[in-house]
């Protein structure tokens, strides 16, 4: 039990300081978006720059990573109960959804009405949505290694430090969706 607290400890600091890089993303959006400067009319979003309906794919994938975290957490119940099937069911239907939302996040990308280049609404808009994408994909890839490990029956209730630490970090990208739906979608496209 000792020696599992180092890694947790450790593990919930790197957690912390992605929060802090996300957070900074979100300051800049939102710093952008609440003082907008005379070189873009001093409008939010800027004049002529075209914003994705956040009612559509965006409103979904945020619907769509919260029950990936509900998922995840079902796994985490079933491991506790040793029971091993049920947590590689629970563990494909994480990692299912998080595909789905990284497929949608692509396809929001691809019809996104605005390019990174446009101005600070899409430079803002595509580092914020794709270093959350990137951290949706880190997990995925974290998750389907616990997958397979659980599935070789490598994860047991009483050792299973690195499923927690996946999950922690799905927890963590899951609610972090939250902050660019609202900062990003939700108040630059309404």
């Amino acid at each position: 039990k000792a020696v599992q607290l180092g890694p947790r400890y450790g593990f919930i600091l790197f957690i912390v300081s992605e929060v802090m890089f996300l957070f900074a993303f979100f300051w800049a959006s939102s710093h952008s978006s609440l003082a907008p400067t005379v070189e873009i009319g001093g409008i939010w979003p800027p004049k002529g720059i075209g914003v994705l309906d956040p009612r559509e794919i965006p409103f979904l994938n945020t619907l769509i990573l919260p029950s990936s975290g509900a998922a995840v957490t079902w796994a985490h119940h079933a491991i506790l109960a040793g029971k091993e099937k049920r947590a590689v069911y629970a563990l494909v239907a994480t990692v299912s959804l998080a595909l789905v939302s990284t497929g949608f996040q692509g396809m929001e990308y691809y019809q996104a009405p605005s390019t990174i280049s446009d101005s600070i609404y899409g430079s803002t808009f595509f580092l914020a949505t794709g270093f959350h994408g990137f951290h949706v994909i880190i997990g995925t890839l974290f998750l389907i290694i616990c997958g397979i490990r659980q599935y070789l029956g490598h994860l047991t209730k009483e050792h299973h430090v690195g499923f927690e630490a996946a999950a922690w970090y799905w927890h963590f990208v899951d609610v972090v969706r939250l902050f660019p739906f609202v900062s990003i979608y939700w108040w630059g496209g309404i």
